[in-house]
């Protein structure tokens, strides 16, 4: 007989925008502590974690965007990888949509300290430049990041834009499949 899960948002999202990210060097497109962490001993071996989020994204010429997943709360936090190849930003794009996704298993649990383990990929996608129709997509993640399951943690996704530009999360949430 199969199991029965129900899918469960553990933290409520943002019920305002966040501030504009407009550095031009690795920022959390949100905060983990408040919006997807995980409580202290919540990860089992096979638990999965979903992260979505989407907002405003603004370039203003050609450059590159980086999205670097970690296991954590903390820009210094374990990379669970980076965007497979960094996105090419295209031209000018004032307030286009992007959408973000990440599913995350924890592959094992160990003793306290950084003994447990976890894996996770996601997939960026935004508007390009309006009058072409074109779109922007990246894929993200993959490597298998160490971490501490006793403690509290979470998920913590930056972006690190090499040209002038701004992104603003509109929304974000965690929810555990299973």
């Amino acid at each position: 007989m199969s199991r029965q899960y129900f899918a469960d948002v553990l933290v409520d999202p943002p019920i305002v925008s966040g501030s504009a990210l407009v550095a031009t060097v690795e920022e959390g497109l949100w905060a983990a502590t408040d919006f997807t962490r995980i409580a202290a001993n919540d990860c089992k071996a096979g638990k999965i974690f979903e992260v979505r989020a989407g907002g405003l994204i603004t370039w203003a010429s050609t450059g590159t965007l980086t999205i670097t997943p970690r296991m954590g709360l903390l820009i210094s936090s374990p990379t669970l990888g980076v965007s497979v190849t960094a996105l090419t930003t295209p031209g000018v794009v004032t307030n286009g949509a992007w959408h973000l996704i990440f599913t995350c298993v924890i592959r094992t649990i160990g003793a306290s300290g950084a003994n447990s383990t976890a894996v996770g990929t996601g997939t960026f996608g935004s508007l390009g430049i309006g009058t072409l129709g074109t779109t922007v997509h990246t894929s993200f993640g993959g490597t298998v990041a160490t971490f501490d399951a006793s403690v509290g943690t979470g998920i913590w996704i930056s972006k690190t834009l090499t040209v002038a530009g701004s992104m603003t999360t509109q929304y974000v949430f965690i929810r555990s499949l299973n």
